[in-house]
């Protein structure tokens, strides 16, 4: 038998491939960087300059409450006034401003039909939208 000897295989890695795949990334990467990148154009809006803050007014709260000897008695905004003219200053109250939102804050002790104459009342005057005080709300108004 004789054996022959064996080849040596080669261990070198050759570079050529491995150089042509790297210029061919460095020449995509060289075209592709220059590109400037396009956005959408928006306008940003200006803000107004002759715009005023809109002045906090007051709200306009009516109370129903027993007075002296029992007699139903109403305040507008802590001012006590006559029950014929609630209607009459209320009116006046709000021609004054631009909301005629009015809070009612009547005596637990009153029944139905004595707020939802209060209600009336206001409705008559103006006012657009009438709103119901409960004690702990009128608390944090300082009615």
């Amino acid at each position: 038998m004789t054996f022959t000897a064996a080849t040596r295989i080669a261990s070198e890695i050759n570079v050529t491939p491995l150089i042509d795949v790297l210029l061919v990334l460095l020449i995509i990467f060289m075209v592709i960087a220059p590109i400037p990148s396009h956005g959408i154009g928006a306008a940003l809006p200006q803000p107004a300059t002759h715009s005023a803050p809109e002045p906090v007014s007051v709200p306009l709260v009516v109370q129903l409450s027993y007075g002296d000897r029992g007699v139903p008695a109403y305040a507008l905004n802590r001012q006590e006034i006559a029950p014929d003219e609630v209607g009459s200053r209320l009116a006046m109250a709000m021609n004054l401003r631009q909301d005629h939102t009015v809070f009612l804050q009547a005596d637990e002790r009153f029944d139905l039909q004595a707020v939802a104459g209060a209600v009336n009342t206001i409705r008559r005057a103006g006012a657009s939208e009438i709103a119901l005080l409960t004690r702990k709300d009128c608390n944090q108004m300082n009615c």
